[in-house]
């Protein structure tokens, strides 16, 4: 009786927990976002490609999901109560004035001030928050110190993002790539792994695993070696890339996740696979950039933000969503087919890589793109009535 009301309330029901509207703003703006970089990549409006898609893809499509995510999820980390309506929505209305402002950016380039201030001042409401809750907390602070470190390194990028997009006779090529590589590696990346590691091996029902004690202190400072390695030497670039792939491998080794059949299991399980897999692929592609001049079109990189943080955060988000609108913790063949297909993403920009590094950009890019739109739209299709009424499936 209690679903059916809160179903019929409509826009309160959206906005009643913060994974909801932030994973649908999420999810939208990965669609409208790939959708207009299309004609950006092929020059058909007039804006900077590089700028436009890292920065729409760190803080206003990936940064939506961990917001909504963890909004519902600190606080429980950390034994305390539910955060306030208030406080998230405020950082949500933020967030679509940031997305309303950037894609008004290629068309009137002042607009991005709006979206990247816009973007900082969410992330001091949440790192102000977040804080306070971690100064309260009475239970083990692990994680929530370093989720707090990861989104102060967003934090930095972002700022980062801003000086580069100031206009200047200088070059700033190399604010772009530490901006770039801080939002991605030391932000994204490492907030992800963060997560993974709290929430993997507890779905997973291990319980003798204990993780190393400097695991995170080691991963971040290869992270952060692989950010400023790119501008300063890039031949080296491989090195950090390669320890951070092992030093993961042995920590998986460690944990020994069981193998399951059930697909909210196992595509949690092939996403931390993919993470330390996408490093050490990615470690091997920079070396033969580094020494013999190939360009992979920012493959390394891709095979981790598909590989792990794309299988991840479609796995994570189906099972938040399904969870939390009172339906069973079970995926359907559709569900699984869309667990397969993040994959088949990937492969997409494997190959759009391998096809433009000879010179055919077309038709591999505008494949590799719709692909991307189409795992979302089909997401949406399948879940987005959960996501936003809490519909039973």
């Amino acid at each position: 009786m209690e679903q059916r009301e809160r179903q019929g309330k409509g826009l309160l029901y959206l906005l009643s927990q913060p994974h909801q509207p932030f994973f649908l703003l999420g999810m939208v703006n990965a669609i409208l976002f790939m959708v207009l970089f299309i004609p950006i990549y092929r020059g058909a409006i007039e804006f900077e490609p590089k700028l436009f898609h890292a920065y729409s893809m760190i803080f206003l499509v990936f940064t939506n999901f961990f917001f909504g995510f963890l909004y519902t999820t600190f606080p429980r980390f950390s034994g305390t109560p539910p955060i306030e309506p208030k406080s998230y929505l405020s950082v949500l209305l933020l967030q679509l004035v940031a997305t309303l402002s950037f894609l008004a950016t290629p068309f009137l380039y002042p607009a991005i001030y709006g979206a990247v201030l816009s973007v900082a001042f969410a992330f001091t409401l949440t790192l102000k928050l977040f804080y306070s809750i971690y100064r309260e907390c009475s239970l083990p602070k692990r994680d929530q110190y370093w989720i707090i470190v990861a989104l102060g390194i967003g934090w930095i990028s972002n700022l980062l993002f801003l000086f580069y997009s100031i206009p200047c006779s200088c070059d700033k090529g190399v604010v772009y790539l530490v901006a770039k590589n801080f939002g991605f590696y030391c932000y994204l990346i490492f907030l992800a792994l963060v997560v993974a590691l709290r929430m993997v091996p507890f779905f997973s029902h291990v319980m003798e695993w204990k993780r190393t004690r400097w695991l995170e202190t080691a991963f971040l400072g290869l992270m952060v070696a692989h950010s400023f390695l790119e501008s300063s030497y890039p031949k080296a670039l491989f090195l950090p890339d390669l320890l951070a792939a092992l030093l993961l491998a042995r920590e998986l080794r460690a944990i020994r996740l069981p193998r399951s059949r059930e697909p909210l299991l196992w595509v949690l399980h092939l996403a931390l696979y993919w993470l330390a897999l996408g490093l050490l692929v990615g470690s091997v592609i920079s070396f033969f950039e580094g020494f013999f001049g190939w360009y992979s079109f920012s493959l390394p990189l891709h095979l981790v933000a598909l590989g792990f943080l794309t299988t991840i955060l479609i796995g994570f988000g189906t099972r938040v969503v399904l969870g939390h609108s009172g339906n069973l913790l079970r995926v359907d063949k559709g569900g699984v087919l869309i667990f397969y297909f993040t994959q088949v993403v990937l492969v997409g920009r494997i190959l759009f890589s391998l096809a433009a590094s000879f010179g055919k950009v077309s038709p591999s890019f505008d494949i590799s793109a719709t692909l991307w739109i189409l795992l979302f739209l089909a997401w949406l299709f399948k879940y987005g009535a959960v996501l936003a009424t809490g519909k039973r499936i």
